[in-house]
């Protein structure tokens, strides 16, 4: 195990305390002391399997870390120029690939230059930070000078830089380029982001190899049948370019493995005829790594994800939003509303203006968890209606369910519904509810799923099955083209997103 800074130091002053008082010195704080100058001198670290087991030796006991280290070392003993990593979240991808491998690849190649690449900068600004450390702890000396978050060079040239996907990387360039989780899950499924990503991928991360060639190594868990990865697959094909296929290896590491076809082409399971697949001796049906996610936490997590995150994030194999969204067995059904039900509200998805518009409103209730964790309570939907209200008609509506709060949707732009209802005395909320309206129901969707969510039985054939807006009628097409008729949906998405604060819990920087 690597010592930090603090721990060296601390060592260092009691064996330096110890010997000039005549004592004996530990022999555990000789050898820890011991094994750091080692390290330092690169004594301890032939291989990336010595440099992770030094640097973060309690990862080397999760089933799967090897093979993901077995991938690292043949990448910088270039063995492997393309990779592809198709792994669920947290499952340390960022912590082996980003942080550790960077580092290991400059101590062992210190005149090259490595890039780190994500949707968003400051996450990779971490990764950075991490990267440098790992490398100094390892030996490695840099240049004060130029030790940035996002940029640091090593005593022998070389240097690591980070960026956000999409920032501007003129004057730099790569021999090894990380791609880590390159769009987030909420717009995997969005034309505009696809055809950024798309765009910069030829145009700008190509474009900065050196010399024309470098190591590249993708690393994300599949977010949508036509993510990223599905791009790089196209590409490979010649669907979108007439280059010279890449000739990924691809290393596919599903939850619980199975034997489905990973694509629609004519190679190794279903990748396209020049790819290569990282052998996999699991037996179908075993969990990836028990005894980092337990098989018991593993299937409960993937239950109560919603089947489209758990084919594509946890699966590895997105499968196309269709067909109705919602299912009846999904629901339950209650006949009064429990008397500790608390945080009523009325969740709106309004449209204002002259003339008639749809809008459309849920009224529900947070019950009291009577399970162990707090968090997983159920959500009571008491009443619901829609219509097409003109503006007096909807302000009037309004207010006479001014009984319990009102929610509205925070909107990026244009003029903020709560300062408009405002001018009619209605007091309030804004809801902010993330991502277009497939992605926004998809997050919604595992607590309907888990069966957390109760109809009451005088709501029940309005919410279910009303004409025109019930949602049961709701089809995940329609809800990606952001088709009319899903006003009744939105405010429903809306108060589960209100009630599990799920726009409130901003995206965690320190992906594993």
């Amino acid at each position: 195990m690597i010592l930090t800074e603090e721990e060296e130091l601390e060592f260092k002053l009691l064996e330096e305390q110890l010997t000039k008082r005549g004592l004996p010195v530990p022999p555990e704080v000789t050898l820890a002391l011991s094994r750091q100058e080692m390290f330092k001198r690169g004594l301890l670290t032939n291989t990336f399997a010595d440099f992770v087991g030094m640097a973060n030796p309690g990862l080397m006991r999760f089933d799967h870390v090897p093979k993901l280290i077995s991938v690292g070392q043949r990448i910088v003993d270039g063995l492997l120029d393309r990779v592809i990593v198709m792994l669920p979240p947290r499952y340390l991808k960022t912590e082996i690939f980003s942080k550790l491998l960077s580092a290991y690849y400059l101590l062992k190649h210190g005149d090259k230059h490595v890039a780190i690449t994500s949707y968003v900068a400051r996450l990779t600004w971490e990764i950075s930070s991490a990267s440098r450390n790992f490398y100094q702890r390892g030996g490695g000396v840099i240049s004060e000078e130029t030790a940035a978050k996002d940029r640091w060079v090593t005593s022998k040239g070389g240097e690591l830089w980070a960026i956000g996907m999409g920032g501007g990387i003129l004057g730099h360039g790569y021999h090894l380029g990380v791609v880590d989780d390159p769009i987030q899950p909420q717009k995997a499924r969005s034309p505009h982001f696809r055809e950024l990503f798309e765009d910069w991928w030829p145009n700008t991360w190509l474009s900065r190899q050196e010399r024309g060639h470098g190591q590249i190594a993708v690393v994300m868990q599949r977010l949508a049948p036509e993510d990223p990865i599905d791009f790089l697959f196209r590409r490979e094909v010649g669907e979108r370019t007439q280059l010279a296929p890449e000739k990924w290896h691809v290393v596919c590491m599903d939850e619980i493995k199975s034997d489905e076809p990973l694509g629609r082409w004519s190679g190794p399971m279903g990748l396209p005829p020049t790819c290569t697949l990282e052998p996999d001796e699991r037996p179908k049906g075993r969990v990836l790594s028990p005894n980092w996610i337990p098989e018991a936490t593993v299937k409960q997590a993937q239950a109560g994800a919603g089947p489209l995150t758990t084919a594509s994030q946890r699966q590895q194999r997105p499968m196309a939003a269709e067909g109705l969204f919602w299912k009846i067995e999904w629901f339950n059904e209650y006949q009064e509303l429990p008397a500790a039900a608390y945080d009523g509200g009325y969740d709106w998805d309004t449209a204002y203006g002259e003339g008639a518009a749809d809008s459309a409103w849920v009224e529900s209730y947070r019950g009291v968890s009577a399970r162990d964790n707090p968090d997983d309570f159920d959500i009571y939907i008491d009443d619901c209606g829609w219509d097409d209200f003109t503006m007096p008609a909807l302000v009037q509506k309004m207010q006479d369910l001014a009984d319990l709060p009102q929610y509205v949707e925070a909107k990026a732009s244009g003029k903020s519904a709560v300062q408009w209802l405002k001018t009619y005395q209605i007091a309030a909320k804004e809801v902010t509810v993330k991502g277009d309206k497939l992605a926004r129901a998809a997050a919604a969707q595992p607590a309907v799923t888990g069966g957390r969510i109760y109809v009451s039985a005088k709501a029940s054939q309005k919410l279910l099955w009303g004409e025109g807006q019930g949602l049961l009628r709701v089809t995940a097409e329609a809800l990606q083209e952001g088709g009319k008729g899903l006003d009744l949906n939105d405010a429903f998405v809306q108060a589960i997103h209100r009630h599990l604060g799920l726009s409130e819990k901003k995206s965690r920087l320190k992906y594993r």
